[in-house]
């Protein structure tokens, strides 16, 4: 392991003395370097599966293994293997390209000392994140056990969100008088309680505050059933975590006691059956103790019925092995039957039947791993594959319809020649759910071209992002999302005009993001973007739009050596302990001046990350860079933050340009806030004007530069011309 010494190396090299010279530097440090020389790309994918790789050292110029290719090959496995790209040249442009491409670190060749700390930080952070993904695979693996214990027990357990039963197991169920537990899903509690009894539940049905636990509780209740009956119960009650989320959970012992007293709150006894035990025990016993093997189901040689559940359950279990602690991704393949429809016109139902029977265990005869089939459509079988990704299964597709078509299928005295259209995706733990997965791998197919000639390869691949139902928030897919926007370059970039009042040499734009709404899947909700922007990767985002900017800006300054330009800053990044380094990094390796970029940081975000931003602000002013703080005044002590932390411009909110424009006490507020900045020294900035009628009331107010649609319209370039006179 990394942590150990031990390097597990990849090396994507043209020269094998220049490779040999960093192994040697690697073992030096004290490394304990296990190296592959790679110098084609033939070889690549099965090399990358041979082994859990630490590290990927490529050549950016590489002609044998271009560097686009290791990093494509590497993406394309989903494999966390960072990779360092040793350049040739000293170029911004190069080092834009590399880290573009997803190396972590662009090193000019022969920077020893600058490739041991990379290599060094770079195997700090896959450690850590090797750390973090064991402890999720750890509590994944809990939670499905803990379900599985809940499933099978005698005891009635639900679980309870927001006032509605959210988890119910079939003892539960069937003392409301329900015979399938699916059936109580979000059903509102109170709606099974007795009108007597519901006062006593109510204070358990309110939103639920993870960081206050409330103890223990035995409590009587009065249950209705379906029948419209009431049964007394002793109901224990204690809060849990339920799929990453707070959640009460309902306990009714096996042995059920009629009460006719009224509801008393009691002492819970200690034998209660409760999710966080299973998860505490889940710390002590190995996972592999707790998991119960999950194989995919075997195929009777029987002819396929339409049977959607199937299909459901087949691809529920691909998901719950993928989840597990060594679990592997899954294909699923969909396979369109050309010619099914004409053979039930000339023939019978029962007969294309039997033909698709034969196609299916022709298919199935091509791979020797686990397959399960299932049908959901008249003219398309679906299969689930173990163990493949998503390459395997291009190469496994395409190869498949080559070998259906140049079969002849024996049904009976019939022989037949088919031909099949394929779409197909991968099964990991991220997928949403079996439905989402089922229904986006037929519409792949659906959506397919219908005027794809005979020749054309008709292997269609289903997004990742459709895959994942993101009406539901959790980190993993915020993350995904936002990997999805920089991968597919779904934002853009543009830039609009900060012009001075009383500063003639001012030449300021503010770099603004532009999602390219329009390119998104149809399953994102509009609040999941800002979402994106207030989580982690929002520091990847952060670090692309700079890297953007600075090569836009090298080019300006060319001809505008006094351009600057403004840069928003996520609070992930005022978190993120490194991004100074990263950013002296960038703009040392792009000769861009510092003084030439002004960062800029919300004042929410400074609020709440008050020490963090004071820190960020005084490495950014050794670096040589200015500092902005913007949508200042929502607050309700705006001046409070200023008083802590010293910013170089002051950006005020809509908010405040409206009231300026509304007059009256508003306005005459808003001018003695900006007449107390300007006492603190702050140079103000107005944004958001959109007509020159404004403009002389805040001349006079004290603000030095104005920004907005009637200066310039965001464009994609830095065009404005500030030698104009208006």
């Amino acid at each position: 392991m990394v942590e150990e010494g031990n390097l597990n190396l990849l090396i994507a090299h043209d020269n094998s003395d220049d490779a040999d010279r960093l192994i040697s530097l690697l073992e030096g440090a004290s490394y304990q370097v296990d190296a592959h020389i790679i110098d084609s790309d033939e070889d690549l994918a099965p090399l990358l599966k041979s082994r859990s790789w630490d590290l990927a050292i490529g050549q950016l110029q590489s002609n044998n293994l271009p560097a686009k290719k290791l990093m494509a090959g590497i993406r394309s496995q989903k494999l966390d293997i960072p990779a360092i790209l040793i350049s040739n040249s000293r170029e911004i442009v190069d080092v834009v390209e590399g880290l573009r491409m997803g190396a972590t670190h662009v090193i000019p060749m022969d920077e020893d000392q600058y490739f041991l700390l990379a290599t060094a930080s770079t195997l700090e952070q896959l450690e850590q994140r090797r750390i973090q993904e064991d402890w999720k695979q750890r509590y994944s693996s809990a939670e499905i056990r803990c379900e599985e214990l809940m499933d099978s027990s005698k005891n009635a357990i639900a679980l309870v969100q927001d006032g509605t039963y959210i988890y119910t197991n079939e003892p539960f169920s069937q003392l409301i008088g329900y015979s399938d537990p699916d059936d109580m899903l979000m059903a509102p509690v109170i709606d099974t309680i007795d009108s007597s009894f519901q006062e006593d539940i109510k204070p358990f049905l309110k939103p639920l505050d993870p960081n206050s636990e409330f103890n223990k509780l035995a409590i009587n209740l009065s249950f209705v059933t379906t029948d419209g009956k009431k049964v007394d119960l002793q109901t224990h009650i204690c809060q849990v975590e339920y799929q990453g989320d707070t959640a009460l959970q309902f306990l009714v012992k096996n042995k059920i006691s009629v009460t006719t007293d009224s509801p008393a709150v009691l002492k819970a006894e200690s034998d209660v059956f409760e999710l966080e035990e299973v998860l505490e025990l889940d710390e002590v016993l190995e996972i592999d103790e707790l998991l119960t093997p999950i194989e995919m189901p075997t195929q009777e040689q029987t002819p396929l019925s339409i049977n959607p559940q199937a299909t459901l359950d087949n691809i529920g279990l691909a998901i719950s092995s993928a989840q597990s602690s060594d679990g592997q991704d899954s294909l699923i393949l969909c396979a369109l039957a050309e010619q099914d429809a004409q053979i039930r016109k000339d023939t019978n139902e029962s007969n294309a039947d039997q033909i698709l029977l034969a196609l299916a265990d022709f298919i199935v005869a091509q791979t020797n791993k686990p397959v399960a089939i299932s049908r959901d459509k008249q003219d398309v079988i679906n299969f689930v594959i173990a163990d493949f990704n998503l390459q395997e299964g291009k190469q496994f597709a395409e190869t498949l319809c080559q070998q259906v078509a140049g079969h002849t299928f024996q049904v009976g005295a019939q022989s037949i020649l088919m031909s099949i259209s394929l779409s197909i995706g991968l099964i990991t733990k991220n997928t949403a759910s079996p439905q989402v997965c089922i229904n986006e791998c037929l519409k792949t197919l659906d959506e397919a071209d219908s005027n794809a000639s005979e020749t054309d390869m008709k292997v269609y691949v289903m997004d990742a992002m459709s895959q994942t139902d993101f009406s539901v928030n959790s980190e993993e897919k915020v993350t995904l999302f936002g990997q999805q926007l920089l991968e597919k370059r779904l934002i853009g970039i543009a830039f609009q005009a900060i012009v001075g009042l009383n500063d003639d040499s001012a030449e300021f734009y503010e770099v603004l993001m532009r999602p390219k709404i329009e390119e998104y899947p149809e399953n994102i909700p509009p609040d999941f973007i800002s979402k994106v922007f207030d989580s982690a990767i929002a520091t990847e985002i952060d670090r692309w739009v700079i890297l953007e900017t600075i090569k836009s800006l090298a080019e300006k300054l060319q001809t505008a050596p006094r351009t600057c330009l403004f840069i928003n800053l996520s609070a992930a990044s005022i978190q993120d302990e490194k991004f100074c380094s990263w950013l002296q990094l960038a703009l040392r390796t792009s000769k861009t001046p510092p003084a030439n970029i002004t960062l800029q940081l919300r004042e929410s975000d400074t609020g709440r990350y008050i020490a963090q931003s004071e820190t960020l602000i005084s490495q950014l002013r050794t670096m040589g860079c200015r500092v902005a703080m913007t949508h200042f005044g929502l607050s309700s002590s705006p001046l409070l933050v200023l008083e802590k932390l010293d910013f170089d411009f002051v950006k005020l909110d809509r908010e405040l340009i409206q009231k300026i424009k509304a007059g009256g006490e508003e306005q005459e507020e808003t001018q003695q806030l900006i007449a107390l900045l300007k006492e603190m020294k702050q140079h103000c900035v107005a944004p958001f004007i959109e007509s020159p009628t404004l403009i002389p009331t805040l001349w006079q107010s004290g603000i030095e530069y104005i920004q907005g649609h009637y200066i310039q319209t965001p464009s994609p370039k830095m065009d404005y011309d500030f030698n104009e006179e208006d």
